[in-house]
């Protein structure tokens, strides 16, 4: 199926007619989306179709590889998860301190070749630690700039100059701190709770500073930052970016509504993006099936 749409030529795979007969597949890629009839009213009866968009990769000739749009957003949380599995493992069974000691006392032979199997052991730590810090942040950025509508303003006032800044959607995305931007601009849009007043609120300050340490590195404390990491929380700064997305999945879902930009949450409640269509909206472009 296509899109009858000069401005939009994305393409759509019909999966099944209602949700409750999708079969997930995999967490990056996009949501579908349930299209139903305008005429129709939303029950349990009601007959739609449930359409996953699809991009090809045309190589040379005949070779296209056609798949499933991937959500952004589900793409950078999948990394977050693997790099978080890896820094638990390494935790609980090589670093944790309430069971190993990891005094050089303990060495076995070369104290050199112990201090370096340890410092291996650190090394993948910190990478795992820190590709979850990087890309938890970056996920939160992406769903926060993608959260926001393009007709949306933000009014800011400066009080030591006593004016109103007012921001469109690229001069927020551009200006405006990601801090302020899910505090602020996303509790608005998806007429939210306060944020800010959370627990979880806290662990997204600590991962901006620990992601501002590393992006941002300094020659004094080149080495000081690493010791954060092995804080009692960091596993909960690390997952922070899910938690948030999973805080305005719920206040929005409060009214049914979704947003097809948001990614599937694990072992969460995933509400269907819905839209009503006119009959005609869609044509037949050929089927999956065709040789």
């Amino acid at each position: 199926m296509k899109p009858r749409n000069k401005d939009n030529h994305a393409q759509g795979v019909v999966f099944c007619k209602s949700p409750e007969d999708y079969t997930f597949f995999d967490p990056r890629s996009s949501k579908p989306t349930y299209h139903v009839k305008a005429s129709s009213k939303l029950t349990e009866d009601t007959s739609g179709m449930v359409m996953q968009e699809v991009d090809e990769m045309k190589f040379n000739g005949s070779n296209v590889l056609t798949y499933f749009t991937p959500n952004n957003v589900g793409v950078l949380l999948s990394i977050v998860n693997k790099s978080l599995s890896i820094a638990k493992k390494l935790f609980e069974e090589q670093i944790d301190p309430n069971k190993y000691n990891h005094s050089i006392k303990n060495a076995k032979g070369d104290r050199r070749d112990f201090i370096a199997q340890k410092s291996v052991i650190l090394y993948d730590y910190i990478e795992a630690i820190q590709t979850c810090l990087v890309f938890s942040y970056t996920a939160l950025e992406a769903f926060a700039n993608l959260s926001i509508p393009s007709d949306y303003e933000y009014e800011q006032k400066v009080e030591n100059k006593g004016i109103v800044e007012v921001y469109d959607k690229q001069a927020i995305e551009k200006w405006i701190t990601l801090k302020t931007k899910i505090s602020k601009i996303l509790v608005k849009i998806y007429e939210a709770d306060d944020i800010s007043k959370k627990s979880l609120w806290s662990h997204f300050i600590k991962l901006e500073q620990y992601r501002h340490d590393i992006i941002h590195q300094k020659s004094i404390e080149r080495v000081e930052f690493y010791k954060s990491y092995f804080s009692k929380d960091i596993f909960k700064v690390c997952s922070c970016a899910e938690e948030i997305i999973d805080f305005f999945y719920e206040e929005h879902g409060k009214r049914n509504a979704s947003n097809p930009l948001w990614p599937w949450l694990i072992n969460k409640q995933n509400h269907f993006p819905i839209t009503y269509y006119e009959q005609g909206t869609f044509k037949k472009k050929g089927s999956i099936y065709d040789e």
